[in-house]
């Protein structure tokens, strides 16, 4: 396999090295900020540092292994700051208040978010909550009474996902985003909390997102198909100019 030449590294005896011996090297590095740095060498290792052969598995049938899991539950506590979990589509993944506390990013293994449900029971707050910065993409995530997601410190994105609160007597406990962060600089997470929402279909619960008196709603579109709303927004610090609420008919 010819070699990628890398301007940084010409010459180096690493860059002899085939593209599947130095993943399994990087493997080895911490994601942040050992992988993350490795990454800035030169492009053939930004594309290597990004190889999905380092994600985290989660599949309900797979034989356990360093980087495999049955369920999400475990794959977070044995993920490293940094990681990205992928989850197996064609299955329920049970989530009753999976506490992140650490950076990561979880993607659905589907063709479309619809292919990989994350579910949160009844008796449970939320399916998933965040203390720290955090990627949602490609998922489904259903709760039955409660929140989908509870952010409390942090910035969180999610981006082409499905919010869903079942429809309940108690509608008025459930909120698909619900933040109780502040606007106080975030210790844990060098930065400012909030919330970004993009292209993600949301449904049932009292409103979409329910936030504090600190963090305010801002730059929302909506997408209004025949079947359910598409969002746009961002929960941030309070801005001084209100942005207007745009709808588009799809």
């Amino acid at each position: 396999m010819p070699k990628r030449a890398c301007t940084g590294l010409r010459g180096s005896p690493m860059q002899l090295l085939d593209d599947a011996c130095l993943v399994r090297i990087l493997t080895f590095l911490t994601p942040l900020p050992d992988r993350f740095n490795a990454a800035r060498v030169c492009k053939r290792w930004q594309k290597l540092a990004c190889d999905k052969r380092m994600w985290l598995r989660v599949e309900p049938d797979l034989k356990p292994a360093p980087n495999q899991f049955t369920t999400l539950q475990e794959a977070v506590i044995k993920a490293r700051p940094g990681d990205t979990v992928l989850i197996a589509p064609g299955v329920t993944h049970v989530t009753p208040n999976i506490l992140i506390n650490k950076p990561l990013c979880l993607v659905g293994g589907g063709d479309s978010a619809d292919d990989t449900l994350l579910l949160c029971p009844r008796g449970f707050d939320s399916a998933l909550e965040f203390l720290a910065n955090g990627r949602l993409a490609n998922l489904k995530i259903t709760a039955e009474l409660g929140s989908c997601l509870l952010h409390r410190k942090g910035r969180l994105t999610v981006d082409s996902c499905a919010l869903e609160c079942v429809d309940h007597p108690l509608d008025h406990l459930s909120y698909p985003i619900m933040s109780t962060a502040d606007d106080q600089p975030c210790p844990i997470t060098n930065g400012q909390n909030e919330v970004s929402v993009i292209e993600t279909r949301i449904e049932g619960g009292l409103r979409c997102v329910n936030t504090g008196d600190k963090l305010k709603l801002q730059q929302v579109r909506v997408l209004c198909g025949r079947a359910a709303y598409t969002f746009w927004f961002q929960v941030a610090k309070h801005v001084s100019e209100e942005s207007p609420l745009v709808y588009c008919k799809a």
